[in-house]
Parts: C-alpha cells; sequence; structure tokens
C-alpha cells in the first residue's frame, strides 16, 4: 500500500470456483493496465472459516485523487467493463462493495506477513491529526508484544473532523485470535486525542494472492 489514494472492491465467487475467477482477476487487470496512473493492484482472499460477503478484497491504487479519476473515467475501465458483463465475470463474479480511501500511515516491524486482518471501524468527531495520533498509539503495544507485525491505517476520502469510516490493515504472522482487543486495552495515559466514539463495523481475514505492480 505505498501510494496514497486507494480504490478497494470487495466481491465474491458467484459459484465457487475460486481457480477461475483468480484467472478472471489476472486478466481483468491486464486489462486495467492500460491505464498509466494505476500503480498497484494487489488481490487479497478470504481465510474460508471466518463470516463475510466478500470473498476477496482487491486494492488499486493510485499517486492521487487525479490519477483515480483519471481511471474512473478512462478507456481502460471501459473495456474491462464490457469484458465483465459480455464474459465469465457477469456471471462469476458479484462486487459487495466499492470505496475510496487515503492512505495515511503505515507502521512495519516485520516485513513477510502471512496474514491480513481488516478492522473497519466508524469514527465519531475529532481533529483528526490528534486522532490519528491516538490510533497510533493505541496499536503500540499490539505492534511491540509481537502479535501483529504491521498496521497501516486508511480513511474514507469523504470522512471529515465530523467523523468518518477508516480501515486498519494488520499484518500478522497468525491469525489474531482477537483483534478487536487493543481497544479495549486501559492506557495509563492518553497520547493524542481519542474520537467522540468508536463503532466496530466488521472484522475481515485473509491473505494476499497476487500483487501487480507497475
Amino acid at each position: 500500500m505505498s501510494s496514497s489514494y486507494l480504490n478497494l472492491v470487495f466481491s465474491r465467487s458467484g459459484d465457487g470456483d475460486h481457480a477461475a475467477l483468480q484467472r478472471w482477476y489476472n486478466d481483468h487487470i491486464g486489462i486495467l493496465w492500460q491505464c498509466n496512473s494505476l500503480q498497484r493492484a494487489t488481490l487479497y482472499q478470504r481465510d474460508a472459516d471466518l463470516a463475510h460477503e466478500a470473498d476477496y478484497i482487491c486494492c488499486y491504487a493510485f499517486p492521487n485523487e487525479a490519477g483515480f479519476l483519471h481511471y474512473e473515467h478512462g478507456d481502460a475501465r471501459e473495456a474491462a467493463r464490457l469484458v465483465i458483463v459480455n464474459g465469465w465475470g457477469k456471471e462469476g463474479i458479484a462486487i459487495t462493495a466499492r470505496r475510496q480511501f487515503q492512505r495515511e500511515w503505515t507502521q512495519t516491524r516485520r516485513t513477510g506477513a502471512a496474514c491480513q486482518t481488516v478492522l473497519a471501524l466508524h469514527l465519531g468527531a475529532g481533529p483528526w491529526g490528534e486522532v490519528s495520533r491516538w490510533l497510533l498509539d493505541r496499536l503500540h503495544g499490539l505492534l511491540a508484544s509481537g502479535a501483529a507485525s504491521s498496521a497501516t491505517l486508511v480513511r474514507a476520502v469523504d470522512a471529515t473532523d465530523a467523523g468518518g469510516d477508516v480501515l486498519l490493515w494488520l499484518g500478522s504472522d497468525a491469525p489474531l485470535t482477537d483483534a478487536h482487543a487493543w481497544l479495549d486495552q486501559p492506557m495509563p495515559d492518553v497520547w493524542g486525542q481519542p474520537p467522540a466514539s468508536v463503532e466496530r463495523l466488521w472484522a475481515w481475514r485473509g491473505s494476499q494472492v497476487s500483487d501487480w505492480v507497475r
């Protein structure tokens, strides 16, 4: 997640043929690669033992919003759409959600994490710079303990100081047994400013399937 503007697409298999779906994604990215503002595409597959409507998350990375809009309204995406509606993708894959985020920061203790846990939170009001600082501090214990090896915070592009959604991507060597536990740990001091509220929306866990990099 090195680029700053991310388009996340959540999808599920229409018929359970994951080999066919992953082959389809490979061709799909091959078409989208004609858009030169698309810098990276990373595909993650959900662990079978975790319930969630999305089997896959594909993260499309762009340098900025302008790069995303160039892709969004460009020829490559239209060509890919036509292939979907006229081919295997029409029945083989279903898009469950699609949303844009801004990458805020990444902290890494170790590279090469086998598991990726995604936590969706809705944050209440608070000055974003201080809320971001509070989140980074709250995650320190999880990273320092070795339970997680990396953490990336992405923030919905429509979020403001009045509140909004964020996603936390946690890398780990093994599945996190309670991915939200760090939120419940008492802290001796409060660094930064917590938001007015924290709502836990959902959790998703999986592993990387493919990574296309320009």
